[in-house]
């Protein structure tokens, strides 16, 4: 009984400890799983909210008809300013409305689906269903409170890729002259839609808060402290996720969609461009990273429409002084409409009749 025992514990033993690792190889494959999904879900996030940054301005000057009272602290009296705080209060209210409703529709989706597959699970197992939704709440509100803190990164990795698509605009024109804009998919509507709206400022703009110092968490109690500062970083996110919101509307499926989501995912680290050497030229050279928008090779066509590096630290140079006071002044003077002077047409004498 002894023998037989002893051997019963080792092989236990060996059978625990195959197990154990077993276990543990699957823990981090599914860690890794994780992490890849909870990068998708910021991208979206930062995206969604965003979108609806980019555009409280023009929600301003509607509630401005609406209401009738002036966005502008120095023409507006006290009891104008109370009411400026109640409009902007309500202005992130409507933010966490937006975002919940679209997270809770995700939710409930997917709730759905496990629901109808784990039919026969346990009580304790169908617990662990609202366990996950409060996760996905809480990382939620996490993501959330981040949005405002990534808007430096994103600024800088757009004025980068800003560049490199206003000095490779020709190549990118000719390329698609031919008949070669498919193999971009939306990568290159992306391109031609920023090189499209060179010519227009940046302009500074509010952050996610519309002015105010904080604005509510998602699903919790607590409120974000954001910065209400205007600054020209809150504009050129601005202008970044309304041209990819353009372009997600001319590519809702497929590998348009899926390319446009590893590239708002790339964006939110280290942005999309890559910095080498390419084969038979001289000198160094950018272009679009292949890995970086979720494809497995660096793709040739990246590498055909490649910028020179001065050519590219030369548009960025002149996109960077634009920023200052000095270059938005000379950019709206270029850009500013010849004022025609007034016709007047003589009418006929009248007769008194």
């Amino acid at each position: 009984m002894y023998g037989d025992m002893a051997k019963q514990a080792k092989t236990n033993a060996l059978k625990n400890g195959a197990h154990a690792k077993a276990i543990a190889n699957y823990a981090a494959s599914q860690a890794a799983a994780l992490k890849k999904t909870k990068k998708k879900v910021a991208a979206r996030l930062n995206q969604l909210t965003n979108v609806i940054a980019s555009n409280a301005q023009k929600q301003e000057k509607q509630m401005e008809i609406l209401t009738g009272v002036i966005r502008s602290r120095a023409k507006a009296g006290k009891e104008d300013r109370a009411l400026l705080r109640e409009q902007t209060k309500s202005m992130g209210a409507d933010i966490n409305k937006r975002i919940v409703r679209a997270i809770q529709t995700g939710e409930a989706r997917a709730k759905r689906i496990a629901e109808e597959a784990n039919a026969n699970l346990k009580s304790t197992q169908k617990a662990m269903l609202v366990e996950i939704a409060e996760r996905v709440e809480k990382t939620a509100d996490d993501l959330f409170a981040a949005v405002q803190g990534n808007h430096q990164t994103i600024a800088d990795n757009y004025l980068s890729l800003k560049a490199y698509a206003i000095a490779g605009e020709g190549k990118l024109d000719a390329y698609i002259g031919k008949g070669k804009g498919k193999y971009l998919s939306s990568l290159g509507d992306v391109l031609s839609t920023i090189s499209s709206l060179k010519s227009v400022p940046t302009q500074k703009a509010e952050g996610i808060s519309a002015g105010a110092k904080k604005i509510p968490a998602i699903f919790s109690s607590k409120g974000v402290p954001v910065k209400r500062s205007v600054s020209k970083i809150n504009g050129l996110v601005n202008e970044y996720s309304s041209i990819t919101n353009m372009v997600r509307m001319r590519w809702p499926l497929g590998l348009g969609k899926y390319l446009l989501s590893k590239l708002m995912e790339a964006m939110l680290a280290k942005g999309v461009l890559q910095v080498d050497k390419i084969e038979d030229k001289e000198g160094n050279w950018v272009f679009i990273n292949g890995h970086a928008v979720g494809l497995s090779n660096k793709m040739t066509d990246f590498e055909n429409l490649a910028v020179g590096m001065k050519t590219y630290q030369k548009e960025l140079a002149k996109l960077t002084a634009a920023l200052t006071a000095k270059g938005v002044k000379y950019a709206k003077k270029a850009h500013k409409l010849p004022r025609k002077k007034p016709t007047y047409m003589k009418g006929a004498e009248w007769q008194g009749s």
